[in-house]
């Protein structure tokens, strides 16, 4: 009986999440007022900005959802960033416990409602103005108002997911935007195919699904890789031990190749877009080059810009993350250390240079799935790859999901039997 029960219970709890899921991939497709969607859609493609937007929805529509859940990924990663320097919020998250969190969370959704009006105003006046007709001060009023609600209630249904506690909400919708994206893509590869009189269809999607499977297995390899740092007790000390053998083999602190997952590339991705922008309209206008010059200058700097910038962002958020200070404190106050190190400031020392090497090898790796898919078209001259990065997402969601659920079920399994 409490078995069956339980099994509701889920099922109500996924019947949520999927409709909460449906009204965000719906939310695309509700147009933004008076925009001729036609228009939009033949003029849009090269504008970095729009395009930030699109990388994470699945969707080149301009709909009330175009923004998602960009503004509230990207105000979520400033908090982190600020939390270690504004001693206010580091108090509030190690100190004020549930309330702590909760004033934390509210900045976040602030910051988001700024941030979304910031991007909105954006899309507003450098995509949409340059390809209306009838562009005036009230339409921009409705494309920022209509872009920035959607925005909240990505965010909104990203923490209602969240709160059924089966995986993350921000992942989900990422996950739900990426799958809805893959039949334009395998249309727009069909098209490539038939528009090429020289490519071989048959043996191209026989390499694109090779690669694919290497690199699949790449990310699963990666994203299940650790370095396990071995810690031993003051009673294992003290009693002599021999600490070569088994006794460590469940003693360790875990430290992920990628800590950051794919946070550190979104973050980086929208930086370099809104410094990259600038720069592409003043070469655009400042300089008198021909075509391919403008194209291949443009093209390396925002190639070289966006591989600095993952690399810096995937050690820097490793470091925020796991907070070497914080980990070495707590091995202190468990009477724990690492076997050859004296606690306290060696001890931090160590876990800095391990999580920034680690970091570092996992900044590459996300830079490599960003960019492998443009070196790989610039080489072959043909447009077969696309995103691999949201590999790591599909893959991050799926996993995360299934250990959530088992957990689920086993923990009210527990509850059932403790109550009987």
């Amino acid at each position: 009986m409490a078995g069956s029960e339980t099994i509701n219970q889920l099922q109500k709890k996924i019947t949520k999440i999927l409709g909460l899921l449906f009204l965000i991939r719906l939310g695309l497709y509700i147009p933004v007022p008076n925009v001729d969607l036609d228009i939009f859609s033949q003029n849009q493609v090269a504008n970095p900005l729009f395009g930030l937007a699109k990388n994470l929805t699945g969707s080149a529509f301009l709909g009330l959802g175009s923004l998602g859940i960009l503004p509230y990924i990207n105000s979520s990663i400033v908090i982190q960033l600020l939390t270690p320097v504004i001693p206010a919020l580091e108090r509030l998250q190690k100190e004020e416990g549930e309330y702590g969190r909760q004033q934390i969370t509210r900045y976040t959704r602030y910051l988001t409602l700024g941030w979304a009006l910031i991007l909105s105003t954006g899309v507003a006046f450098v995509v949409v103005k340059p390809v209306v007709f009838n562009w005036s001060i009230v339409l921009a009023l409705k494309i920022i108002l209509s872009l920035t609600v959607g925005s909240m209630l990505s965010m909104w249904f990203a923490e209602l997911i969240t709160n059924e506690q089966l995986g993350n909400g921000s992942s989900m919708i990422i996950f739900i935007n990426i799958v809805g994206g893959i039949p334009a893509n395998l249309g727009n590869l069909g098209d490539s195919l038939n528009n090429d009189p020289n490519a071989n269809g048959v043996l191209l999607i026989a390499i694109a699904y090779a690669i694919y499977l290497v690199i699949l297995s790449l990310i699963v390899l990666v994203q299940n890789s650790y370095k396990r740092i071995n810690i031993v007790s003051a009673r294992q000390l003290s009693s002599g031990q021999n600490l070569d053998g088994k006794e460590l083999k469940n003693s360790y602190i875990p430290i992920k190749l990628n800590q950051g997952g794919i946070m550190p590339l979104v973050f980086s991705t929208t930086i370099a877009t809104f410094l990259f922008y600038p720069l592409q309209l003043a070469l655009t206008g400042g300089l008198s080059l021909e075509g391919n010059q403008l194209t291949n200058i443009l093209t390396f700097s925002s190639f070289a810009l966006n591989i600095v910038l993952v690399v810096f962002f995937s050690s820097f958020y490793a470091l925020l993350v796991l907070k070497p200070k914080d980990l070495s404190e707590n091995l202190t106050k468990m009477a724990y250390s690492v076997p050859g190190l004296k606690q306290g400031k060696d001890t931090t020392q160590y876990f800095e240079q391990v999580i920034s090497r680690l970091a570092f090898m996992g900044g590459v790796f996300l830079a490599f799935l960003a960019f492998f898919p443009f070196v790989l078209g610039k080489v072959f001259q043909f447009k077969l790859f696309s995103n691999l990065t949201s590999l790591i997402i599909l893959i991050g969601v799926i996993t995360d999901v299934s250990s959530q659920i088992r957990g689920y079920l086993v923990s009210q399994n527990y509850e059932s039997f403790k109550n009987s």
